[in-house]
């Protein structure tokens, strides 16, 4: 969804780290989110039995870590730039600075206003017929067994495919692309896994470097070269400020709107009163996404605290790190009336899923786009579906929690 997503802590060494002298004893919580049962038996919900007692912990995990549970809090942390910074370090393998997530303002804005025209309203519609026909495709391509594994077959192809049509990247490729996406956000933080992901880290940065040398020439007729057309203050972006967005636009754009998908369709799949309501009227679809978006809440943020602070009711140090797990906070009693019910028209619904402030998802548009067309494609085309009986779905964690698979069955047309 571009920027918004920061680097997850699970990228970072996972050992245990000593507990700092500034937390106290009550507060460290031996939390083992992404690898533990509990969280990968219930990946977003886990947060609902510890957000009511507790506002704020220290999790001693990968090197160590604050955490925040609640709404407001994690709210004015996006706000606060000066304080709360987007600059993380040591992410194995990658030597690419990714911009503008990497910045504070105000060095930040220059980077962003590259990228505010292409991702604005006006230039997403024109991908609207784009999005519809390759939805369409997919779907010819198992609607006649009855049956597919969405993920594999339609939430992981169709925005890996409207993202090497944005960036001009070739589709013959899209295999490497996505492996190299996976190993890089959802391989944990072991010493194997770190070094899969440099080794990923490196193939990618590699690729997308030469890649980008050779888009210099011609018409800007797709976002890498429309970004080596732009200038920053007043002068060319460098090759390598270009490869910094698009290294972040790639780890950004694929992986978010697939896990969008794979919670939407799998709460769609149990709960046929739901997806009625959206066949019957399909202009309920948007108003749903956001509900689905706030309810499956899939990112972890984080940031760096860049001074000596009080906050939340405890006393942090510059060089903390701190995370942010929207999951929690859009499911935040106070914020929320009846959080746990989904309810397609809820109203206002200010779900934290695009981060908010100066680091706000400049992808959202793009998002909500792939979602909206997918939703109003497949609902048209296959309005009854369930998942296939026996079948196990299996979940992932990390930056963005996603799901592996989902097998589901639906009469043949």
């Amino acid at each position: 969804m571009g920027e918004g997503m920061t680097e997850s802590l699970t990228t970072q060494d996972a050992a245990v780290g000593e507990i700092p002298d500034h937390v106290p004893p009550e507060l460290v919580h031996p939390l083992d989110q992404w690898n533990g049962a509990d969280f990968l038996a219930n990946p977003i919900g886990y947060w609902d039995d510890i957000r009511p007692s507790t506002r704020v912990f220290w999790s001693p995990l990968h090197g160590g870590f604050w955490c925040l549970t609640r709404y407001a809090d994690i709210h004015e942390v996006f706000q606060r730039t000066d304080d709360f910074s987007s600059r993380l370090t040591n992410i194995p393998g990658r030597k690419v600075r990714l911009l503008p997530i990497s910045l504070d303002p105000p060095e930040h804005r220059s980077y962003r206003r590259v990228l505010n025209r292409p991702f604005a309203p006006p230039r997403i519609e024109q991908l609207g017929v784009k999005i519809e026909h390759r939805a369409n495709e997919l779907i010819d391509s198992f609607i006649g067994r009855g049956e597919c594994d969405f993920m594999a077959e339609f939430a992981v192809k169709l925005p890996t495919q409207i993202f090497c049509e944005l960036l001009g990247l070739p589709p013959e490729e899209m295999d490497q692309f996505l492996e190299w996406n996976n190993t890089i956000l959802h391989v944990h933080g072991d010493a194997e896994g770190q070094a899969r992901q440099t080794q990923a880290n490196e193939e990618l940065s590699a690729y997308l470097s030469q890649f980008i040398a050779g888009r210099g020439e011609g018409p800007a007729d797709d976002l890498v070269r429309t970004l080596l057309a732009a200038d920053v203050d007043g002068r060319p972006m460098a090759h390598e400020e270009a490869l910094g967005m698009v290294y972040l636009l790639f780890m950004a754009g694929l992986d978010t709107v697939t896990a969008a998908l794979g919670w939407g369709w799998q709460f769609l799949a149990e709960h046929p009163e739901h997806r009625q309501q959206i066949v019957d009227d399909p202009e309920l679809i948007p108003s749903a996404i956001e509900e689905l978006l706030r309810y499956y809440s899939f990112l972890e943020d984080s940031r760096t605290i860049t001074r000596d602070l009080e906050f939340a009711g405890v006393t942090m140090k510059e060089g903390d790190r701190i995370m942010l797990p929207t999951s929690s906070a859009d499911r935040d009693e106070e914020q929320f009336p009846d959080p746990h019910t989904v309810d397609f028209r809820r109203d206002p619904n200010r779900h934290l899923i695009f981060a908010a402030g100066p680091h706000r998802c400049l992808g959202s548009h793009l998002a909500r786009a792939e979602v909206r067309i997918a939703m109003e494609t497949w609902h048209r085309r296959i309005p009854d579906y369930r998942i296939q009986e026996g079948a196990q779905v299996h979940y992932h964690g990390g930056a963005v929690i996603g799901l592996d698979n989902l097998p589901i069955g639906f009469p043949a047309g």
